[in-house]
């Protein structure tokens, strides 16, 4: 069993315990405190010594202890300490410093030793010892190289001297511990950092100086140390950085107006404009009363504020700062600086302008203008008087102008406008007066002005007296002659528009001068100088779009009144461009009466009837009314009755145009629809004296003869001078029986149309008027001879031929000299034919000579005239229309075979002329007409005949060469239609195996194709097949047609066609094309131009580029017989672009054997130009008679090819009667090669 412990004794701490426990023991404790005693008597001594030695100045004996002392205890550093400060004060520097050496770097050693180098130092600077500095330098730069200052003077001192020594590394490492010293008294910390701005350490100064804010007792100090702090930091070139620094310690402090205008400037530098606005409210008080704010500013702080306010768009606090400068009479400091309040009060005005508030800007400026007169002031006063309309403003200008002197007219003449429009006109006319001795240019402005004031004598004697001295221009000339006018005096004013003619001006004031001088000719009635003045305005180009539409329109009735009708027409499409409107479209309408032309109504009507102007046209009564009279004169009465109808819709109380429905129905003889509107319109018309005339002879062809005694013997007394009325009113006495009376008026008609011309025609010795001779002819049987009835009617012919010929049918105009006397006769009867279409073409809407067309007329004359016109005038609807109704049968074969050609019926008029051409051989009858209508009919028979033909051809097209023989077919399904067929099989060869090779060994070509033509529109399509390096469709699409003014227009399209530029295009391409031409012939001259567009590629679709083709010609027929001869100009520009990639599949045909690119098929484009001489070329390809040469010359300047000529002759004529053998040679080159061909060639006609 474990033994039991006994009780643990406790310990005791108690002092007065004897059991208690002891660190050390009692002797011990003894001997510690018996050794301390013995140090304390050995130590003593030696304190009291040290004390003497530090005091006693006895510096030998001193020295003598302290070395003593050394020896006997010889690491004591203190006694070193003062031996070495001994020999320091002794001047024994090299003993001090090997006093020192046992020491090492201990610091109070360090200390001595840099006070000795120092010493040492400055001495042998002094005296100039170089080696001795170096020493020292060296000595002094490693013992501050591991000194730490103690304090700010310490650290200060040490930058000093490390400067001296040039130690840049030890300054860099020791001023950062200028940090430590802070906070420094203000004027420690501006030393401090103006010592490190001095070492370039910026941030650092300014660290210091912020650091020491907290020692700056006062808000100065405080003020001080941030402002050198930003000059500390501006200078680092980061003023962004500066302004946070400064901004931010600023902040802390509280408001100083002083520091918050730096922090202006330095918020500005730092581009922050919004902080500058803050940092200025607390510099000043911007909202104060303008008188406190003005006087706190400075000129200096002023102008910055302004700038401030202005950049923010404060315009308000602007406005307040400068209503604050100028506040009192220049008491305010910013205004006292010479110079400084005009230019405060020009910023006021500026701001107030900016400020919505122009009005009061002006004000300022004028109050600036009225201290003193400068440009700028000048400037804006005018400029803001001009934006105001400001009356008050310009006249402050002038007023200032005039002051200035040096005023030019121009000046002068805005003073006057603005007096003027002011309400002070009086004072205009005296400015106006003061300058026109200096400008007597000034005169028109003033004599206007007097007029205005109704001082018109004043004013005429200002307009004369400027015209005495030629210094009017063209708006006072105007304005003299306008004022003249008022006056009644139009000779006087014509004589001051003359006077100016050639006056300088603006071209709407020449073309109102101008237009002024034939108004008044108009209006004094003198049509030839009137036209001249006005053809003016129209020739010069700068002046026509000036014209008014009535000018236009008046211009357009002289040059019909004067030149003719044809005159007019000419003028009227530009007239129309130039002043669209209704009066010109109705004199258009008028000059077309004159002159009738299908081709010119239609052309009016394209150029009139379109547009706005056209829609409104279209709804005009009067201008359906006008149009109807051209009808009439073309003799189509169907669509003149059908705008008379119209008109009527359109303006039901017209009753002109019911007067012209009605004569209109009359002279058509549509008897029902005549009945209907007499029965509507007569109620209307008695009244009118015209109404009654077109009534009476309605109702006497309605057989109402009762109604029409009536009627005329109300319209006697007006009538009975007039000849050809009486005659009418006589047939109507016939009819209701009155033989007698009728005889009577008839009588008396006679004997009016027997009295001298000038009681009838107005001139004496005047031959008899058309109507009066037609007339007599007419009243002649019973009262004449049979002999003198022949004289008449030969005087008839002789005033009628020589307008006839252009109204007479073809056969009248061949003339009977080489004809048998029959055919002589029948001539004649074609010129009294002629007779009636000038009796056609009488105004209709007069009653007697309605009368007079229809008693010599019967209607089938009408018809058969009405035809010749149609067929003269080309309106192929109008022949057929007229045929239909039988109108040809009055007509000769020859007439009536052209009129079925031109109604589309060839082959009727074919036979028509076949048999009058066996009949006048049958008769032995021969004449050019005879021979020129054989000629035609053969042709004509040709162009029927179906047509074979087989050619041989060898072509050659660069270096790939086609030979074999050519099978074409041409069908006459009908008159209109053909089928072409054609099919080739030809060899293919290369002629130079260096250019290219591989060809297949044949071409194959077949097509077929329909054409068909009406007149002058031809339609055409063909479709075909054709292979080579590989196979393609050509599609091909033709039209040509006739443009207005005879120019013949053809298209074409083609559809993957065989391309020929170059030979390998030929063979492995294809292209689509579309190509346009123009041509033109006039009389022996001819023109044409072709543009066509390509797209190529290969036979399997790849593309390979596109190309462009324009070419031209002009040229003129030297003689159009047979032979025919022929000079032209030609050019053409061909532009091409090779844009595919190359093509692996065509390989085989490239020399090389690899893929050919697209500038492999595609030629280089080119231009020429040239000259051409042809002979035979109306009559190459088309039958012959007999054989003739043919052929074509072109000598070309290319600008790729140089001179280059191109050839084409051949050789034609019959075999066996109705066939053709020809012989054909061609040759010509171009960028890509030659290109040759030659053919043998025979071709039949066979068929009807």
């Amino acid at each position: 069993m474990p033994r039991k412990s006994g009780p643990r004794q406790q310990i005791s701490v108690s002092p007065d315990d004897p059991g208690r426990s002891r660190l050390f023991p009692r002797g011990t404790l003894l001997g510690l405190a018996l050794m301390g005693a013995a140090t304390l008597t050995l130590m003593w001594p030696g304190r009291e010594l040290m004390q003497l030695l530090r005091s006693t100045q006895d510096t030998g004996l001193a020295i003598d202890y302290l070395q003593h002392l050394l020896r006997l205890q010889g690491q004591d550093a203190d006694l070193r300490l003062l031996l070495a400060q001994r020999y320091i004060s002794i001047g024994k520097l090299q003993q001090a410093l090997a006093a020192l050496e046992p020491l090492g770097t201990e610091p109070k050693a360090d200390a001595l030793r840099l006070l000795i180098w120092k010493r040492i130092w400055f001495d042998a600077r002094a005296r100039h010892d170089t080696a001795l500095a170096q020493q020292a330098r060296s000595a002094l730069a490693r013992l501050l190289g591991r000194a730490t200052p103690a304090n700010f003077n310490d650290w200060r001192a040490t930058l000093l001297l490390l400067q001296g020594l040039d130690e840049p590394a030890t300054v860099r490492r020791l001023a950062p511990l200028a940090l430590q010293f802070t906070p420094l008294p203000p004027s420690a910390a501006q030393d401090a950092a103006r010592l490190l701005l001095g070492l370039g350490e910026y941030r650092l100064a300014a660290q210091v100086l912020f650091a020491s804010l907290p020692a700056a007792r006062t808000q100065a100090q405080q003020r001080a140390l941030l402002q050198q702090a930003a000059q500390v930091l501006l200078a680092t070139g980061d003023a962004k950085r500066a302004y946070a620094d400064v901004a931010a310690q600023a902040r802390k402090l509280p408001p100083d107006p002083t520091l918050a205008w730096s922090l202006v400037q330095l918020a500005l530098a730092a581009d922050h404009a919004r902080d500058a606005l803050h940092w200025l409210g607390q510099a000043a008080n911007l909202h104060g009363s303008p008188a406190q704010l003005g006087h706190a500013l400075s000129p200096a702080q002023a102008e910055l504020a302004w700038r401030l306010l202005l950049a923010d768009g404060d315009l308000a606090g602007a406005l307040h700062l400068a209503d604050a400068v100028l506040s009192g009479p220049g008491t305010t400091p910013a205004a006292q600086v010479p110079g400084q309040r005009r230019i405060w009060e020009e910023r006021r005005a500026q701001v107030l302008e900016w400020s919505g508030q122009p009005d009061a800007a002006m004000r300022q400026w004028m109050a600036l203008l009225r201290q003193r007169i400068t440009a700028e002031a000048l400037s804006n006063v005018r400029r803001l008087a001009g934006m105001l309309s400001s009356s008050s403003g310009q006249i402050a200008y002038w007023k200032a102008r005039a002051r200035q002197g040096g005023m030019r007219a121009d000046d002068w003449l805005q003073y006057a406008q603005a007096l003027e429009n002011q309400g002070h006109p009086q004072q205009a006319v005296a400015v106006l007066r003061q300058a026109t001795p200096a400008h007597p240019q000034l005169f028109g402005a003033l004599a206007w002005l007097l007029g205005n004031l109704g001082e018109t004598q004043a004013s005429l004697a200002a307009y004369a007296q400027g015209l005495k001295l030629k210094a009017l221009d063209l708006r006072a000339s105007i304005d003299y002659a306008l004022a003249l006018l008022q006056t009644g005096a139009f000779e006087a004013a014509r004589n001051v528009l003359e006077q100016s003619s050639q006056a300088l001006g603006p071209d709407t004031l020449r073309a109102t001068r101008q237009g002024l001088l034939a108004d008044l000719d108009w209006d004094l009635g003198q049509s030839a100088p009137a036209l001249a003045a006005y053809a003016a305005l129209w020739e010069t180009p700068g002046l026509r779009s000036h014209m008014k539409p009535y000018q236009v329109e008046r211009f357009i009735v002289l040059t019909q009144r004067l030149h003719g009708p044809q005159a007019a027409l000419a003028l009227l499409p530009a007239a129309w461009r130039a002043a669209p409107h209704k009066a010109l479209a109705l004199q258009w309408l008028q000059a077309l009466v004159k002159q009738p032309s299908l081709s010119g109504l239609q052309r009016w009507q394209r150029t009139v009837m379109q547009g706005e102007v056209g829609a409104a046209l279209r709804r005009d009564a009067q201008v359906y009314a006008a149009r109807a009279q051209v009808w009439q004169a073309l003799g189509r009465r169907d669509e003149a009755l059908a705008d008379l109808r119209t008109a009527v819709h359109l303006a039901p109380n017209n009753h002109d145009d019911q007067i012209a429905l009605l004569w209109t129905l009359l002279d058509m003889n549509r008897r029902s629809e005549l009945r209907r509107a007499f029965e509507r319109y007569a109620p209307r018309l008695r009244g009118r004296a015209d109404g009654q005339e077109v009534l009476a002879a309605a109702a006497q062809a309605l057989g109402d003869v009762p109604l029409a005694l009536q009627l005329n013997a109300q319209l006697y007394p007006s009538k009975r001078h007039d000849p050809l009325w009486l005659m009418n009113a006589a047939d109507l006495l016939r009819q209701a029986g009155d033989d007698a009376r009728a005889r009577v008026v008839d009588d008396l008609a006679w004997q009016l149309l027997r009295q001298p011309p000038k009681l009838v025609g107005g001139k004496a010795g005047a031959a008899p008027s058309l109507d009066q001779v037609l007339a007599v002819l007419r009243l002649a049987p019973g009262r004449t001879s049979v002999r003198q009835q022949q004289q008449l009617m030969a005087m008839l012919r002789a005033r009628l031929r020589p307008r006839g010929t252009a109204t007479a049918p073809t056969s009248a105009r061949r003339g009977p000299s080489q004809e048998p006397q029959h055919e002589a006769l029948r001539h004649e009867q074609q010129v009294d034919a002629a007779i009636a279409d000038w009796l056609l073409r009488l105004d209709i809407t007069a009653p007697a000579r309605w009368w007079l067309a229809r008693a010599v007329l019967s209607a089938a004359d009408r018809q058969s005239v009405a035809l010749q016109i149609a067929l003269r005038e080309g309106d192929r609807e109008q022949v057929r229309r007229l045929l239909d109704q039988g109108a040809g049968e009055r007509l000769d074969a020859i007439d009536r075979a052209e009129a079925l050609r031109a109604a589309g019926h060839p082959m009727q008029a074919l036979a028509l002329a076949d048999r009058a051409l066996e009949q006048a051989a049958a008769q032995g009858r021969s004449s050019a007409t005879l021979q020129a209508l054989a000629q035609q009919n053969a042709q004509q028979h040709l162009e029927l005949a179906d047509r074979s033909t087989v050619r041989y051809a060898s072509q050659q097209t660069d270096a790939v060469q086609r030979d074999g023989l050519i099978l074409q077919q041409s069908l006459t399904l009908t008159p209109r239609l053909k089928l072409q067929l054609g099919v080739s099989r030809q060899h293919l060869s290369s002629r130079d195996a260096s250019v290219i090779t591989g060809l297949p060994g044949q071409w194959r070509d077949a097509q077929a194709g329909l054409q068909w033509h009406d007149g002058a529109l031809q339609l055409g399509a063909s479709l075909g097949h054709n292979s080579a390096l590989g196979s393609i469709t050509p599609l091909q699409l033709d039209a040509a047609f006739t443009l207005p003014d005879g120019v013949q227009a053809q298209a074409q399209l083609q559809r993957h066609a065989v391309a020929d530029e170059t030979g390998a295009l030929l063979v492995g391409g294809q292209r689509n094309r579309l190509q346009l031409s123009l041509s033109k012939s006039v009389g022996r001259f001819w023109a044409s131009v072709s543009q066509s567009v390509s797209e190529y590629s290969t036979r399997l679709g790849d593309s390979l580029g596109s190309g462009r083709s324009l070419q031209a010609q002009a040229g003129m027929w030297l003689r159009q017989g047979e032979p025919d001869l022929a000079v032209k100009l030609l050019g053409y520009s061909n532009q091409f672009s090779a844009t595919g990639a190359p093509q692996p599949a065509y390989a085989g045909i490239d020399p090389g054997g690899l893929p050919p690119a697209a500038g492999f098929f595609i030629p280089a484009g080119d231009d020429a130009v040239g000259v051409g001489f042809a002979f035979n070329q109306l009559l190459a390809d088309r039958y012959s008679a007999h054989w003739l040469p043919f052929g074509e010359l072109d000598l070309l300047r290319s600008r790729r090819l140089g001179n280059t000529t191109g050839i084409d002759f051949g050789l034609q004529g019959p075999v066996f009667g109705g066939d053709q053998l020809s012989v054909h040679y061609e040759r010509q080159q171009n960028t890509t090669g030659l290109v040759r061909q030659w053919s043998l060639q025979y071709r039949l006609w066979f068929g009807p």
